[in-house]
């Protein structure tokens, strides 16, 4: 076998330990790469990705009429300097796309500057459905300005339902929806909102935050549509959504049901904190009524 001068096996070695630094240094870089590669996919591509869901819901005592109603639902646009109003109006072009029944609108069009309160608005007020579009207001809508808020939207034909409630009728056939103020502003009267609404009547509840599904007085409404929760915004595999270790998320997204109650929480369109969306794509939630049996 051929031996090497012991300053050549010296020089061998030393380039064969150079070469396990220079691989741990490319791991880490790697590693930092594959973080910083999600990270970018994250904003460049799913935080733009918008994806329009169908989801069809079972409702008690739904009148003949409104068998196959559909509600467009958008949620959580958060219009600002992170989500432009371009996006803002992309987003109302996949909801009128849809050709929805009626729009609902479930909060948070800003995020804190009242300057981007107009330009929100007048993007939301191009929805249209001939059942009209419905909205509440959100957390992000009291940080911001909620009289300039709630005045933007009306000026562009957008009913708010602060704590009230109104009649769909379709022949002598009635539907009953209403909408509650922000709860965790503790503006929420889900019994002035609920008023004059009869029990196990088919009925949908606009409310930002999920919490108030859990509220007694909205037990048997047959719908809420919450938002506030984008889904998590980042949901990472095995870790879920890091965001559940600073804020309660016992609703994170999508359909849920109690005694024959529905809760449907839209993951939104819009993002706050960092202008990323891993394992949370925005969502224009359509949610297609359906006749249940007793």
């Amino acid at each position: 076998m051929l031996k090497l001068p012991r300053q050549n096996s010296e020089k061998v070695a030393g380039n064969l330990s150079l070469t396990r630094r220079e691989f741990l240094k490319w791991a880490g870089a790697a590693a930092a790469f594959g973080v910083g590669g999600t990270a970018a996919y994250g904003g460049l591509v799913e935080a733009w990705d918008y994806e329009l869901t169908e989801t069809v819901v079972p409702v008690r005592e739904l009148p003949e009429r409104f068998e196959g109603f559909r509600i467009a639902q958008v949620s959580d646009v958060h219009h600002s300097g992170m989500v432009p109003v371009e996006e803002v109006r992309r987003v109302v072009e996949l909801a009128n796309a849809a050709r929805p029944d009626l729009v609902a609108l479930t909060g948070d069009y800003t995020t804190k500057r009242s300057g981007f309160v107009e330009p929100c608005a007048e993007a939301l007020g191009e929805l249209r459905a001939p059942e009209g579009v419905w909205a509440v207001l959100g957390n992000h809508d009291h940080y911001t300005d909620a009289e300039l808020t709630a005045r933007a939207l009306k000026k562009r034909g957008i009913e708010v339902l602060a704590n009230a409630n109104t009649e769909l009728r379709r022949g002598g056939e009635v539907l009953r929806l209403a909408g509650v103020d922000d709860w965790g502003w503790g503006k929420a009267d889900v019994g002035r909102a609920l008023r004059g609404m009869e029990a196990g009547r088919a009925s949908v509840l606009l409310s930002h935050e999920p919490a108030v599904f859990d509220l007694p007085k909205a037990r048997g409404v047959s719908l809420v549509l919450s938002g506030h929760t984008h889904g998590g915004q980042v949901c990472l595999p095995l870790v879920g959504a890091p965001a559940a270790l600073f804020a309660p998320l016992k609703y994170l997204r999508g359909l849920y049901e109690r005694e024959g109650s529905r809760l449907y929480v839209s993951r939104g369109t819009g993002m706050i904190g960092l202008p990323v969306r891993i394992g949370a794509r925005p969502e224009v939630a359509v949610l297609r009524l359906q006749r249940e049996d007793s």
